[in-house]
């Protein structure tokens, strides 16, 4: 059984090296590391340079949209244009406002124009913005690369308009957790082959490790906990799942490409 971890912090990690190893050992054969700030950015590129199975994203979180200058957007260009195989963590969070709301909005709309620029998917937050998110995703033609909705948490609603630009949604542990029946629903609804797993991590440790710190390895249980929402067997939510990663990444099958 195969996995895919589609959405790590994996310099945040105490050792990212044994957090590797780890991974591999529970069948996560590749992993994608995401960038949300320049330095971010630059760690990532490393890892994904250092590690045949790892990949990287360049991007600007909405909480450090307000460091911004055209020297940090050429940098992330450039590093966009070394590799990456998406645009993001980018885009809204209304919940913690940590930079002014309209740093926020210009930054996210910097990064769609990019990532249509570069015929690159996105890589969506969006917290507690579900309507002003959707509105800028559409006012700057996101639907022309689409990408995922990462850490999934809105309804129906918000699911439909999604898949409706070409998103795909991204389910995190917290599907494991037993009070959160109404992301277990929302998934049965959904297309299957529009759904990935990731981790997030360090943060979301699924059930049973929940209040931990995640790492990929965690992966398999948000593969599990989705598996049972959705009345599947896990390896077959696993297959599911790659096939649909590689599909929104343009990841190599490392089979097919001997890496």
């Amino acid at each position: 059984m195969e996995l895919i971890d589609t959405h790590a912090h994996l310099d945040m990690l105490e050792d990212p090296e044994a957090a590797l190893t780890r991974a591999r050992a529970a069948g996560v054969v590749q992993m994608v590391t995401i960038g949300v700030d320049l330095a971010s950015s630059r760690r990532a590129a490393e890892l994904a340079r250092t590690h045949r199975d790892v990949f990287y994203t360049v991007g600007l979180h909405p909480h450090d949209a307000a460091q911004t200058g055209e020297a940090l957007w050429a940098e992330i260009e450039a590093l966009a244009r070394a590799g990456a195989m998406a645009v993001g963590e980018c885009g809204l969070d209304f919940y913690r406002d940590l930079s002014p709301r309209a740093a926020q909005r210009e930054a996210f709309a910097r990064q769609i124009d990019l990532a249509r620029r570069l015929r690159l998917p996105l890589v969506i937050h969006d917290r507690d913005a579900h309507a002003e998110t959707v509105a800028i995703l559409k006012e700057q033609r996101a639907h022309e690369v689409g990408g995922v909705f990462h850490c999934f948490s809105g309804g129906l609603d918000l699911a439909k308009q999604a898949l409706d630009m070409g998103f795909m949604l991204g389910v995190t542990g917290t599907i494991t957790y037993p009070k959160n029946q109404a992301l277990r629903a929302l998934v049965r609804e959904m297309p299957k082959g529009r759904l990935v797993v990731e981790t997030d991590c360090p943060y979301l440790a699924p059930v049973p490790h929940r209040g931990k710190k995640n790492e990929p390895a965690f992966v398999a249980f948000t593969n599990q906990g989705l598996a049972r929402a959705m009345g599947i067997s896990a390896e077959d939510c696993a297959a599911l799942t790659t096939a649909n990663a590689r599909r929104l990444y343009g990841l190599p099958d490392p089979e097919a490409a001997d890496v």
